[in-house]
């Protein structure tokens, strides 16, 4: 039986930092710690998209645990048993934006499996920037057309690199911003290139918040405990 797609799906963005106190345990008790945490997220990736990210070195994150469903309620308990099982009891979240995103049925290849497209269209690529969006009050003082043009400028710088994939997130009344931006691309230096130009674009002076920018690297999530542990 085919599977109905959902136009709206949730997403959550959580930002995790590894309290200081669980690098002292003895070792076996952070294999046992990490494997349980592992086994909880593993379990869940098999039902739901769920894809993990190393961050940029920052002080204020180590790991991005990055959440689609099409079930808001199922969204926010798959997000609280992050600190229930293993390592997780020592994390933190210090950010957490939910947000919201349309998708239209059969846009990947006719697929009608929500999962199937979820995995289809996000999260593909290695390197990712997510950044928050909250537009200044002059934004909606503009016509229509004026916000469409400035749109449209912006776009074409997009459409110049097909290697990019970006999307937009709407977040108002979900969390303390607008728009939750995710750039994809495989290569770091294109995202880098492309980020550097659309600071130039015009649409950028109607912005009043564009921070945090998290720089995330997808890697196994096995991987990343290892390395911040």
């Amino acid at each position: 039986m085919e599977k109905n797609v959902k136009s709206e799906i949730f997403s959550n963005f959580m930002f995790l930092k590894l309290e200081p106190n669980f690098r002292k345990m003895i070792s076996n008790e952070k294999i046992a710690a990490k494997q349980e945490f592992e086994n909880m997220i593993a379990s869940l990736q098999d039902k739901f998209f769920i894809r993990t990210y190393m961050t940029c070195p920052r002080t204020d994150s180590d790991i991005l645990i990055w959440r689609m469903m099409d079930n808001f309620e199922k969204l926010t308990e798959n997000c609280a048993r992050t600190f229930s099982y293993g390592i997780g009891k020592y994390l933190e979240s210090t950010y957490s934006y939910t947000c919201v995103i349309k998708i239209r049925e059969g846009m990947e290849g006719g697929e009608s499996d929500t999962d199937v497209i979820l995995k289809n269209k996000f999260g593909k690529y290695k390197y990712m920037l997510v950044h928050p969006i909250s537009k200044s009050r002059i934004w909606y003082d503009l016509s229509e057309e004026e916000r469409q043009t400035l749109i449209n400028e912006r776009s074409k710088v997009i459409s110049q690199y097909p290697e990019i994939t970006e999307n937009f997130f709407a977040s108002s009344g979900l969390c303390d911003t607008e728009v939750i931006v995710a750039r994809e691309s495989s290569s770091i230096e294109t995202l880098i290139k492309v980020t550097k130009e659309l600071k130039k674009q015009k649409i950028k002076n109607f912005t009043l918040n564009d921070k945090p920018n998290f720089l995330c690297i997808g890697k196994d999530l096995s991987i990343i405990l290892d390395m911040i542990s």
